[in-house]
C-alpha cells in the first residue's frame, strides 16, 4: 500500500524512513484511514526493539508516515543467505522478537503480521520489529472480515474462525522459532488455502526433525508456543519471553540437552531416595544425586535403574568417601582440571588467540572503513573486484565469511569490493511490439521500465526510441523505458473544419486553439493541418488547427496617372507594400503623378509583396 524512502530530516540532522502511500490509494477513504491507524497504532509505542514513529501527516495529496531508519537487512535476507541458526542463537534472536511484542501487548496492540520480512537487523546488532500495518487493539476477541497476516504464520483460530489475541501472537512466534532453527515453514503448498488447512488440522512438527541438533527442550517451546488450541499456549510474548530467557541461561550452562526450565523431570521410579535432590554431578558412567543440604548422597549407573550405594558428604567439603568406587577421587581429579583448564580456554576465547568475534556488516563502506572496524580481529584480507548494481564503485558489497559469522584472531578474509554495474550494449529493439521487446530485454539481464507512447511516422505499435538505442552501453540490469508508436499525427487536410475537430478529439488529442491562415491550395474553410503543442505528442496532447482563409492572392491595381500619394494608399490597400522612386520633395507628392510602376495593372500578387512607382 505504500513505497518507503530514505530521507533526511533537515532540522534534526538525521537519516529517516518516510513511507508514503500509493498515489492510486491515496483517494481511498478505507486505506487512508489503515494508513493513519498505522501511525497512531505505532506511535503508541516506544521500545528498543520495535521501530519508532517520529511523525504522520498529508502534504496536499501525499499522506506520509516518518519513521526511525534502520540500516542493515531483513530477518529473510539473513535465514536466504546464512541459512538457520543454531539453537542458542535463535532463541537470542526471537527473545528480542519477543521483547518488542512483549511492549506492544503490554500497549493492548496485536501485530497480526509476525514473520522474518517484518524484523529488521541493524548493522549494530539490534533487533527491530516493525510494519504495524495490520496492527489492532487487543479485545477479548479481535476479528476481521478477511484473514490478515501472511498464510504462512496464522493461528488455527484466525484460518478457522477469524479470530485472534495476543496468543495468535504467540503461535506466529513459534513458527518463526520453527523457521530460525530449520530454515523453512513447517507447513508448504502450493496454494495458500493448502497451507491454511495444515494449520488449522496439523500439528506443528518438532524442529529436531529437520535440525537434528534441535534440543528437546527446544522442541517442546515451539510445540508450546504453536499448540492448536489458544489455551494451551503461553498468555502472551512477556510469558513466552520469560520462558525463553531461562532457557537460553540453562542451555549455555550446559544442561539444556537433558535438564531445562522447559524439561526437568527426574525419573521417581529410579530416584525414589532422592525426591529432593537438585544437583547431578556426571563422571564418565556413574552420576552423583546431591541432597538439597549437601549432607547425603546416592549414586546410580546410568545405565541400569539400580541405585549402587549411599555415600557420605561433609557439607561443602571435598572429602568424600565413596566406598568400593572411589568416585570421590575421581570428581576431585575431576573437578581440579575443570577449573585448571577452564582458566586456561577461558583466556585463550576470550582474549588470547582463540577469541571469537563476529563480522560486522560491512556493504556500502569504503575499504579504509571496513578495514578500521575489522582492525579487532587482525584478519588477513584479501581484496576481490567485481561488479554490483546497488551498491557504488569502490565500496565493499560483502565478505567472505558472510557478515555475522564468527571468527577467530588472524582469520583469512575476503573483502569484495564494487566496480559498479557491469556496462553492456542494450539488444536491438527497434520496430518490435512492447510484448517481443519484453522477453528480449528479460533475456538479455535488463528490465522493462516505463512504456510510453507518442505520435509518430513508425506504424502504431512499433517501438522507435529507446535507453540505449543508439548503442551507447548501459548498466547491466538497468530497467529500459520504450517509447511506442501511435501512429502518425491526424492527417485533417482538405476536411471541413467541423469534421477535422471531431476527427482530431477522436484521436485523444486537444484542440488548443484553432487559427485561421491564407492559403493557395486549400479551400476557404476547410483544415490546413495540425501544429503539435507539446513535444513529444502523445494520447491526450494538444495542437493548434490550421484553417484556411483561401489564396493570398492581390491583383495590382492601375496606379500610373495618379499622384504619388494616390497611388500609394491606392497599393497599400490592398496589402502591398509600397516603394516611391522619386525626385521630388514628399510635399509635392500630392502633386506630381506616378509615371511608371514595377509591375503591370492587372497582374497577381501575393499580399506583402513589393511594388516600386517612380515620377522619373
Amino acid at each position: 500500500m505504500a513505497t518507503v524512502y530514505l530521507a533526511t530530516d533537515q532540522r534534526l540532522d538525521r537519516e529517516v524512513a518516510v513511507k508514503v502511500i500509493h498515489p492510486h490509494l491515496a483517494n481511498n477513504p478505507g486505506f487512508q484511514e489503515k494508513f493513519v491507524l498505522e501511525a497512531k497504532t505505532a506511535a503508541r509505542l516506544s521500545h528498543p526493539n520495535l521501530v519508532n514513529v517520529f511523525d504522520q501527516g498529508t502534504d496536499g495529496q501525499t499522506t506520509y508516515l516518518v519513521m526511525e531508519y534502520v540500516s542493515g537487512i531483513t530477518l529473510r535476507d539473513a535465514l536466504s543467505e546464512y541459512g538457520p541458526l543454531p539453537a542458542v542463537r535463535a532463541l537470542e534472536m526471537l527473545a528480542q522478537i519477543l521483547s518488542g511484542l512483549s511492549a506492544a501487548h503490554s500497549a493492548g496492540i496485536l501485530h497480526r503480521d509476525l514473520k522474518p520480512e517484518n524484523v529488521l537487523l541493524a548493522d549494530d546488532g539490534r533487533v527491530k520489529l516493525g510494519d504495524f500495518g495490520l496492527a489492532r487493539a487487543i479485545t477479548e476477541h479481535t476479528s476481521g472480515s478477511d484473514l490478515v497476516g501472511t498464510i504462512a504464520y496464522l493461528s488455527p483460530e484466525l484460518v478457522t474462525r477469524g479470530l485472534a489475541d495476543a496468543r495468535s501472537d504467540v503461535y506466529a512466534a513459534g513458527i518463526l522459532l520453527f523457521e530460525l532453527l530449520t530454515g523453512k515453514q513447517p507447513f508448504e503448498g502450493e496454494q495458500a488455502v493448502q497451507i491454511a488447512y495444515q494449520h488449522a488440522n496439523s500439528t506443528v512438527p518438532a524442529p529436531s526433525n529437520l535440525a537434528p541438533a534441535t534440543p528437546p527442550a527446544v522442541d517442546k517451546l515451539v510445540a508450546w508456543a504453536t499448540s492448536k488450541l489458544p489455551s494451551d499456549r503461553p498468555n502472551d510474548a512477556g510469558e513466552m519471553l520469560g520462558k525463553v530467557n531461562l532457557l537460553i541461561t540453562d542451555l549455555k550452562s550446559g544442561k539444556g540437552d537433558k535438564t531445562s526450565v522447559m524439561d526437568f523431570e527426574i525419573n521417581k521410579t529410579e530416584l525414589t531416595s532422592t525426591a529432593n535432590a537438585t544437583e547431578i554431578i556426571r563422571h564418565g558412567e556413574t552420576q552423583a544425586i546431591l541432597s538439597p543440604n549437601s549432607e547425603v548422597e546416592y549414586i546410580f549407573d546410568s545405565s541400569s535403574t539400580q541405585v549402587l550405594q549411599p555415600l557420605s558428604v561433609k557439607s561443602q567439603g571435598l572429602d568424600v568417601t565413596l566406598g568400593q568406587h572411589r568416585v570421590g577421587l575421581k570428581l576431585l581429579v575431576a573437578s581440579f582440571l575443570v577449573v585448571i583448564l577452564g582458566s586456561g580456554l577461558g583466556w585463550w576465547f576470550g582474549s588470547g588467540p582463540g577469541a571469537l568475534a563476529a563480522i560486522p556488516n560491512l556493504t556500502s563502506r569504503t575499504v579504509t572503513a571496513a578495514e578500521g572496524q575489522l582492525s579487532l580481529l587482525e584478519p588477513h584480507i584479501t581484496l576481490v573486484n567485481e561488479n554490483s548494481l546497488t551498491v557504488s564503485q569502490g565500496l565493499v558489497i560483502r565478505t567472505e565469511p558472510a557478515a555475522g559469522s564468527y571468527i577467530a584472531k588472524g582469520t583469512d578474509l575476503k573483502l569484495f569490493v564494487s566496480l559498479g554495474p557491469k556496462m553492456v550494449s542494450a539488444p536491438n529493439l527497434l520496430n518490435l511490439n512492447v510484448a517481443e521487446a519484453t522477453a528480449k530485454l528479460l533475456s538479455a539481464g535488463f528490465k522493462l521500465g516505463a512504456v510510453n507512447s507518442w505520435f509518430d511516422i513508425h506504424p502504431i505499435g512499433q517501438i522507435y526510441d529507446y535507453l540505449g538505442a543508439d548503442g551507447t552501453p548501459i548498466p547491466e540490469g538497468t530497467s529500459i523505458d520504450l517509447n511506442v508508436s501511435l501512429g502518425s499525427i491526424p492527417v485533417v487536410s482538405g476536411i471541413d473544419q467541423a469534421i477535422a475537430v471531431t476527427a482530431i478529439e477522436a484521436t485523444g488529442l486537444k484542440i488548443s486553439s484553432i487559427q485561421e491562415e491564407f492559403s493557395d491550395t486549400v479551400t476557404p474553410g476547410k483544415a490546413i493541418g495540425l501544429v503539435p503543442q507539446t513535444k513529444p505528442l502523445g494520447s491526450g496532447g494538444s495542437v493548434k488547427l490550421l484553417v484556411s482563409k483561401g489564396p493570398n492572392v492581390v491583383i495590382m491595381p492601375k496606379v500610373i496617372g495618379e499622384t504619388v500619394l494616390a497611388a500609394k494608399a491606392l497599393l497599400e490597400g490592398v496589402g502591398l507594400t509600397v516603394i516611391v522612386n522619386t525626385d521630388q520633395i514628399q510635399s509635392n507628392w500630392g502633386i506630381v503623378k506616378v509615371k511608371r510602376s514595377s509591375e503591370a495593372a492587372g497582374a497577381k500578387l501575393k499580399a506583402g509583396d513589393s511594388v516600386t512607382v517612380s515620377t522619373k
